[in-house]
């Protein structure tokens, strides 16, 4: 099986973060091989209109045979199984989507070199150029023989 090499961010807003954060990890390493995780770093909410509280982030490496749709299936049955409740409408952020305070959130930042929009997953993740601290924490985990912007189109 051909191994792919995935670049994941989990954060979290509700409840005992470190745990979540924790859960979701040992959760993700049932996926494949965890190579690489980033230390944990308290971030202001970001697309949100109104006041929430902080989150706290990690990125990690995942080292995984499953296909682009498929990894993303498993997170979102990692994230419902750690509580996440998903809603149709709260409180709409920039592009007119809805953010919400949630449990546990595990972004697909980048899968391999892919780039890719089904309109189900977009690779890179579509807001990884607006999101420093995402940036930031996917840079302490790349290889030192690489850099962010061997993975990004131009034009993101």
């Amino acid at each position: 099986m051909p191994n792919h090499t995935t670049y994941l961010l989990t954060g979290s807003n509700l409840g005992d973060r470190d745990a979540l954060l924790e859960q979701a990890l040992q959760a993700l390493s049932a996926l494949g091989r965890i190579t690489a995780v980033s230390p944990r770093r308290e971030t202001e909410p970001w697309g949100f209109t109104h006041p929430v509280p902080p989150f706290l982030n990690q990125a990690l490496r995942l080292e995984t045979s499953l296909a682009p749709e498929e990894l993303l299936d498993h997170c979102l049955q990692i994230e419902k199984r750690l509580g996440r409740i998903r809603q149709d409408r709260e409180a709409h952020g920039k592009g007119g989507k809805t953010y919400v305070s949630r449990l546990i959130d595990i972004d697909i930042l980048l899968y391999d070199n892919l780039i890719m929009d089904t309109g189900k997953l977009t690779l890179p993740h579509p807001h990884l150029k607006d999101r420093d601290f995402a940036r930031e924490l996917l840079k302490e985990i790349l290889p030192k023989s690489l850099s962010l912007e061997d993975f990004l189109p131009n034009d993101l």
